[in-house]
Formats: structure tokens, sequence, C-alpha cells
């Protein structure tokens, strides 16, 4: 937690970075994750900003921010495959020179490139976790005039919505059951971030995130109702 006024700070430096979210969720590609409207701060700008042409790290895509919480947001395409260990259908992977035979080994090869490319992924999130904390703090909270009151303080979440997921209900039961499935891509995914929440500075003070947040473009949808509205 922070006791940083952020919220009057983010709105009246940053308010021509506001962009919709359907925008900031497009790919390279051009593929939008989440079709929503409302706006919120384009994080990577204001990276780019407060750096002032300096080495800029990575950032998370979006930020928001109430009186009593600031939200980090990334919006992650990447992880939906059509190959997996789950889904891969040997029967399609014949051999060249003999469509009777099963090839095994560039089947092999196919789930292990996936697996990689996860792994960048995740990788990739945990930078951008670590790399956007040191932003608030090294050059946000450096330039912000006011703070709350000592007995209030602002609850910083990092929001991670991807392109891969399956049902809540299903997610709720698998971790319920403390044995996640491989092909649980939420479970995964908040395992990968679970290191940055809750941590202590060494004199007792809060650091890093209160809140680690995995969901689906439709779940991120409702769940940022309580920022926007």
């Amino acid at each position: 937690m922070i006791q940083k006024d952020l919220c009057n700070y983010i709105t009246s430096e940053f308010s021509d970075y506001l962009e919709p979210i359907s925008l900031l969720s497009k790919s390279t590609e051009g593929k939008v994750l989440v079709k929503d409207e409302r706006k919120l701060y384009n994080f990577d700008k204001i990276t780019e900003k407060v750096y002032n042409n300096l080495k800029v790290p990575s950032s998370a895509d979006a930020l928001f921010a109430t009186s009593k919480e600031l939200l980090f947001t990334e919006l992650k395409s990447g992880f939906k495959r059509k190959i997996s260990e789950e889904t891969i259908d040997y029967n399609k992977l014949t051999c060249p020179d003999d469509n009777t035979k099963i090839c095994k080994d560039y089947a092999k090869l196919l789930i292990d490139k996936g697996k990689l490319e996860t792994k960048e992924l995740l990788d990739s999130l945990k930078f951008k976790a670590i790399e956007s904390f040191v932003t608030l703090e090294k050059k946000l909270f450096a330039f912000c005039p006011g703070s709350v009151p000592e007995n209030k303080h602002i609850k910083v979440i990092f929001c991670v919505v991807i392109d891969d997921y399956i049902d809540s209900m299903e997610d709720t039961l698998t971790e319920l059951a403390d044995k996640p499935s491989a092909s649980n891509t939420l479970t995964n995914v908040r395992a990968s971030l679970s290191r940055f929440v809750g941590l202590k500075t060494s004199d007792g003070q809060d650091y890093f995130y209160d809140e680690i947040k995995v969901l689906s473009p439709y779940e991120y949808t409702q769940y940022i109702n309580r920022f926007t509205t």
C-alpha cells in the first residue's frame, strides 16, 4: 500500500494519455483482446514521458487510479494455442514420406516450441510487474506532491488479462483441489507473479503489490466497473 495522492497527480499530469481499452488491448496484428470503450491511462506512454528519452523500462499497458486503489493492467495475447499437450491431434501429424506413421519427433517439436513461447510470455509479465512498480516508486512517487492521511493507504493491484483461460468455476475447483492442471493458464500466470504480493521492506513497510489479478477479457470488463463507474 502507498500513502501518496496519486489519483489527483495522475489526473492532472497525464490526462492526454487516456485511451479506450479496445485500443490499449490491440495487438501488433490488429487483434483486440478486450472490446470496451471506457478509458484508462496508457502507462507505456506515461513511462516514456517520465524517463524523458533515457533508457525506458518495460511497463504495463494501462493504469488507473481512484482515491483508494491503483490498478496496473497488462493486456496479454499469445497464451491461447491451437497445439498443446492437451489439444494436439497426433493423427494429423503423419510423416511426410509415410502417411501411415505418426511423426512423434515433429509433435514433440511443436509442443516444446509452445512451452518455450509460454515461458517467454511469463518472463515478460514478471519484468513488467517489477519495472512498472519501479517506475511508480522512482518516478511517480518522486514527483507526486500530495499525501493521503497516515491512517489511509492506497491499494496497489497488478492485473493481467489473457486470451487463454478456462471457465471460472473450473478454475476455482482446480485450485480447491490443490492440483493445478498443466493447461490451467490462469493458475500458471498467478503462480509466476505470486512472489510480488505482500512483500515488506527491512523496516516493515509494504512493498510491491497488495493483490495480483489474472482474468479473462469478460471478467476484466466486469472487474473494472469498480474503477470506471
